[in-house]
């Protein structure tokens, strides 16, 4: 009887252990991504920046084009693609996709009234979605997350 009961609580242990260690995961982030209650709209104070990247197979930036922005000097505009080139890192390429490819990304550095907005937001956000868990989106956040 009781190598039964042994089986069956090991039984239990095995089925479980995949579910509560796909439960502990938290969700990979592209460096430059936003959370998913942050907003692109642009407000103002913001500093914003469309940046066009050409990308290897593997995800490295090959080249840099600042696009539509609000950033006073073209000094500033450099600055910010040598960040993409040493700290960003695209998505693989598939195996159907091009040897270079071109993506797209918003750099944006919050103003005061953004920040307030997104703190606002990451509640609302955490309310409505009760099975997430704030450990896996850390505060604070830089909207672009270059720094991780």
């Amino acid at each position: 009887m009781r190598p039964k009961i042994l089986l069956a609580i090991a039984a239990a242990i095995s089925l479980a252990a995949p579910a509560a260690a796909q439960q502990s995961r938290c969700p990979t982030w592209e460096a430059g991504t936003r959370y998913p209650w942050q907003s692109t709209e642009i407000m103002a104070g913001d500093r914003f920046a469309w940046i066009r990247l050409e990308v290897d197979r593997r995800g490295y930036p090959i080249r840099c084009r600042v696009a539509k922005n609000n950033y006073p000097d073209a000094e500033s505009r450099v600055w910010l693609c040598k960040q993409y080139y040493e700290e960003w890192r695209g998505p693989r390429a598939a195996a159907s996709d091009a040897k270079v490819r071109t993506l797209e990304r918003l750099s944006l550095i919050p103003s005061h009234r953004r920040a307030l907005a997104d703190r606002k937001a990451r509640a609302a956000w955490f309310a409505q979605h009760p099975q997430e868990r704030p450990k896996c989106y850390p505060e604070p956040s830089r909207p672009d997350r270059m720094d991780l």
